[in-house]
């Protein structure tokens, strides 16, 4: 038999009883188990431990960062649990092979509990639920909890990254091009979520990130960065509408990344036949593409991305062809 003593509040409420309190990682784990449907098919209800997400946080805390979110725990009833009120004490007496329950937080209990100081967690006790409420409490907590979305994790960066870093160089372009009176993406480009008929940073950045270190931009500034990526919009605008397409055309996320997939291919033939990155050197090569049907391409994974590109890059090879020898290479 062990006997626990705590300084915690009361946060419940009449039907709920709940203790706010504070509790070492090291000590908490003596204490807390967790009731997994892996080991226990019947009765289990929590998810199976992740080795290598335990010792992600393990190493984030033993750099010096502190996770505050509550380790949330449920006294089994076999329990005895006491609440001063007057001196704000909580005791919670175990009974032999009887542990407090983890509802949710395991990957954090187990993280801090490896770190190199004894680390301290914020926790809630509920006192009073059974196995029903505590399963209801594990869904409630875990359904209703949402991710960071990935396009605003990207704009987040801004506030982290270095001036010169490739992450702030992307998003300064995003939001010129997204403001730019003279861009064909002004005011089509959402910086903090996905929406129909605009263009979110995911794309952008998996089309842009890969030309940052290319051959044809890293040697360059970035206002000469911003102007060749500006002409070559500008120029792929003028080739979508001799296509007879619409202008959100532009922003669907296949088309931008797979036109910007032949960008370098399209660079090195505006240099080689018109020695020069204007708009109207990369209209005629672009012109190369007018015959693409996008019919052939529904969807938006990436089997039909890498199948436009493909087709692009054929199409650019006929262009090719077309232009034939450049004249300072005949002999």
């Amino acid at each position: 038999m062990t006997t626990k003593k705590f300084t915690a509040f009361s946060i419940g409420t009449d039907n709920v009883e709940c203790y706010a309190t504070v509790m070492s990682a090291q000590e908490m784990v003596k204490i807390a188990t967790v009731s997994r449907i892996d080991k226990d098919p019947e009765n289990g209800y929590q998810r199976y431990l992740d080795p290598r997400r335990v010792k992600e946080i393990t190493s984030y805390i033993d750099i010096g960062n502190v996770i505050p979110g509550s380790i949330i725990l449920s006294v089994q009833k076999d329990c005895n649990v006491h609440y001063d009120k007057e001196n704000t004490e909580l005791s919670i007496t175990l009974e032999d092979g009887n542990l407090l329950f983890v509802i949710d937080g395991q990957h954090r209990l187990y993280g801090a509990s490896q770190c190199i100081q004894d680390v301290k967690l914020p926790v809630c006790i509920f006192t009073t639920l059974d196995t029903k409420q505590e399963v209801q409490y594990f869904l409630d907590i875990n359904g209703y909890q949402r991710g960071v979305a990935k396009t605003l994790r990207i704009e987040l960066l801004k506030f982290m990254s270095e001036p010169e870093s490739k992450d702030a160089i992307r998003n300064r372009l995003f939001k010129e091009l997204n403001e730019d009176v003279a861009s064909p993406l002004y005011n089509r480009m959402c910086s903090t979520t996905s929406i129909a008929g605009k263009l979110s940073h995911v794309p952008f950045q998996d089309a842009i990130d890969p030309l940052l270190d290319g051959k044809v931009l890293r040697s360059y500034n970035y206002e000469d960065k911003k102007m060749l990526i500006m002409n070559y919009l500008l120029a792929v605008d003028v080739v979508l509408k001799k296509m007879g397409e619409d202008s959100n055309r532009m922003t669907n996320s296949i088309f931008f990344q797979a036109i910007f997939k032949i960008f370098e291919d399209v660079c090195l033939m505006s240099l080689t036949y018109f020695k020069n990155y204007k708009e109207s050197s990369f209209i005629e090569i672009l012109d190369g593409i007018t015959t693409l049907n996008f019919e052939r391409y529904p969807g938006s994974n990436n089997q039909v991305k890498n199948d436009m590109i493909k087709e692009m890059k054929t199409l650019l090879e006929i262009k090719t062809r077309i232009l034939g020898v450049p004249d300072d290479l005949l002999f």
